[in-house]
Formats: structure tokens, C-alpha cells, sequence
């Protein structure tokens, strides 16, 4: 059958052209996965309508110590740190440890009399429970807790945001639950997080 194709003017390609093609293929695909990571990192952080603020929250947490740490990045419309907040927390998941960073944002934002806020989490299950007015069992309370925080101000709203608009939140949190972050972090940032603000800022 070989033989009988050849004798027709065909002739097989050799391992030298077969192998370059394939490197051809394998640099068109890296180049396409390339292109799609670039885009997929031009996702920024979103500055809230000015007169407003936007609240970026975010928490680090392990299961098999029940222990983690949250985060509370208030900015205005310009980008500029308005706030910071980071604490260790205790709790039984994820999205406990969430809900107490989304609650601890309504707390500070409502003592400090801070207006209008929008608060972002990147967890999309507890954001529509608040929205939708349904129950977390494991967040019960603290979701309950966040209900009456909002209710008592009108002009503050729970949002989801994709991680990639909430990566300073996610560091800060990372760095806290690590305990390499600084006390005075959100007055002289350290460099990494310095680099994501300014990444953030210039959209």
C-alpha cells in the first residue's frame, strides 16, 4: 500500500518535517494560551461612582485549623486607600470566614459614618444568599447579622467581583493569615502590595 501511494508522486513526510510542523502547532497553541491569559489579567479592580466608596473584602482560611485572617480595603473613586482593615478570625468554612469579613465592613464603614459604599466580595454563593434573602446554614447568623447592618443604612450595597478585581483584599488577607503583614500596611504598603495598588490604579 506504501510502495503504491509513492509510486503516484506521494511521498511520506520525513521525522524532520513532521517534528517541525509539530513545534509549528505547539507554538501556535502557546501563543493562543498567551493571548487569553493577557486578557484574562486586564480584569481590574472597578473604582466605585464618585461620592462614593467601594469596601473589597476578601478572607484566608484553613479547614484543618478552623483559623484564618480577613480583609477591609475601603478606596474611593480615584483608587486612593481610604481604609484598611486586617484581623485573624475563627471559623468553621470559607464562607463563614466571608460573611465575617463582609460584616466586619458594614461595621467599620457604619461607625465611622463613612456614606456611600459598596461592599465587593469575590464569593458568589454568600453574595446571592444576602441578596436573595436566603440561608447559609453554616453563616447563619453572621448573614443574619449582615441584613440588619444594611438595613439600618439604605445607601450600602453588597456586590460579587471576579478575584481578579480583588486581588489587593486577597493579599492583604494572605499576608494576615501568614502574619507577614505590617501594622501600618495600608499607610506604607509593603512592596507586593504596593505593586497590585499601583497595577489597580492605572486603568
Amino acid at each position: 500500500m506504501h510502495k503504491e501511494v509513492e509510486s503516484r508522486g506521494w511521498r511520506r513526510p520525513g521525522k524532520e518535517i513532521e517534528a517541525t510542523y509539530w513545534k509549528q502547532v505547539e507554538k501556535q497553541q502557546t501563543h493562543k494560551t498567551e493571548i487569553i491569559r493577557r486578557k484574562t489579567n486586564l480584569v481590574k479592580w472597578r473604582p466605585p461612582p464618585e461620592n462614593w466608596l467601594k469596601a473589597n473584602v476578601d478572607a484566608a482560611f484553613k479547614k484543618d485549623t478552623g483559623t484564618g485572617a480577613i480583609a477591609v480595603v475601603i478606596r474611593n473613586h480615584r483608587g486612593r486607600i481610604m481604609l484598611g482593615f486586617s484581623g485573624k478570625i475563627q471559623a468553621r468554612s470559607s464562607i463563614m470566614a466571608e460573611a465575617q469579613a463582609i460584616r466586619q465592613a458594614l461595621i467599620i464603614v457604619n461607625n465611622l459614618q463613612m456614606g456611600r459604599i459598596l461592599i465587593e466580595s469575590d464569593n458568589l454563593k454568600l453574595v446571592q444568599a444576602i441578596k436573595s434573602k436566603t440561608d447559609l446554614g453554616e453563616a447563619l447568623a453572621i448573614i443574619q447579622d449582615i441584613r440588619i447592618l444594611m438595613e439600618t443604612s439604605p445607601e450600602k450595597g453588597v456586590t460579587w467581583t471576579p478575584r481578579n478585581e480583588n486581588r489587593l483584599a486577597h493579599a492583604v488577607a494572605k499576608a494576615a493569615e501568614a502574619e507577614t503583614l505590617p501594622v501600618s500596611w495600608s499607610i506604607k504598603p509593603p512592596a507586593d502590595i504596593q505593586s497590585i495598588i499601583r497595577e489597580e490604579v492605572q486603568m
